[in-house]
């Protein structure tokens, strides 16, 4: 056998390139591919950002069916073709253990009102993933729903080992109001779910002053001392 110094540089490494090792369990000698290497990686802890080993074996769509412990499935919307895209997917059931066996109940209501990653990591090559907006949660034998709205995507879902993690961004949600005649009173059913701040311009996008009524979390009214034409920006 050649000395190490005496065998040429491979500039360009690809998946199907071996390394020489030996096999923990027996110390035999063994040659690994620079794919399996990757993968194992991946699906170890390293192809998740969160750090929180939210790793799952993919089992299929979801059809209300149990999940064993390390799978999960995809919500697909009925109408979809049978090679549905991202797009498609309108809720994803994961098991209350990943493919770890670790239990991801202290930290599955953090996802709720985020934006969450999920990508493909069975392969080295697989660039595929999506951006989705988790805008519930119900609890399932042993596993949880999530339900999901689509925000952006690459490539499309191939399935296997798949990684799934928080943003740590809030996908938090603004509403415009526009009134659109004269009126010292408006009303504006804004669906956010919560209390906005608000901020009010009139037709020439001058800041107005207005008495802002919250009557719930999905409805304001705001009374002005004279008629105005404007928008209402609430965040």
């Amino acid at each position: 056998m050649a000395r190490i110094q005496q065998y040429k540089t491979d500039t360009t490494i690809t998946g199907g390139d071996k390394l020489v090792g030996n096999d923990a369990a027996d110390n035999s000698t063994k040659l690994y591919s620079i794919e399996a290497i990757a993968s194992f990686l991946s699906q170890t802890g390293s192809g998740d950002p969160s750090r929180m080993g939210l790793q799952y074996n993919y089992a299929g769509k979801y059809l209300n069916n149990a999940l064993a412990s390390g799978d999960f499935r995809y919500q697909v919307d009925p109408t979809a073709p049978s090679a549905f895209g991202w797009a498609n997917i309108t809720g994803i059931a994961v098991s209350r253990y990943n493919r770890n066996l670790a239990d991801i109940n202290p930290v599955i209501d953090l996802f709720l009102n985020q934006l969450i990653r999920i990508s493909d990591i069975d392969t080295s090559s697989s660039t595929a993933y999506a951006i989705y907006e988790v805008s519930a949660k119900t609890n399932l034998s042993d596993a949880y729903l999530l339900s999901l709205t689509h925000r952006g995507s690459a490539g499309d879902p191939v399935g296997g080992v798949t990684c799934i993690a928080p943003s740590g961004f809030s996908s938090d949600t603004t509403f415009t109001f526009t009134q659109g005649s004269a009126s010292n009173t408006w009303t504006i059913n804004h669906n956010l779910d919560k209390f906005p701040s608000v901020t009010i311009v009139d037709n020439s996008d001058n800041i107005v002053v207005g008495a802002v009524t919250y009557n719930n979390s999905n409805q304001i009214v705001v009374t002005f001392t004279e008629t105005v034409i404007g928008k209402a920006y609430l965040n």
